[in-house]
């Protein structure tokens, strides 16, 4: 899964992401991240773009980078 995280315009960042798990915990516990783009291939839904107040950096860099440590640890 892919998933990135930079700076947008003052006051905002951007975040996109192609985990569905953590499209769906964004979607249900940050109400004030506003979606900027969905993106899809085909029909079907591949990524989704948020746009981040800079004072949920902190929240949004473990959501964001916390996914993908999760899916490097050795079993």
């Amino acid at each position: 899964m892919k998933n990135e995280l930079w700076k947008f315009e003052t006051g905002f960042l951007c975040g996109y992401t192609e985990d569905r798990d953590l499209i769906r915990r964004i979607k249900r516990y940050k109400k004030d991240w506003t979606i900027m783009a969905d993106y899809f291939k085909g029909n079907r839904l591949v990524g989704v773009q948020f746009k981040i107040p800079i004072e949920q950096r902190r929240p949004a860099e473990r959501m964001f980078y916390g996914a993908e440590n999760k899916e490097n640890e050795a079993i």
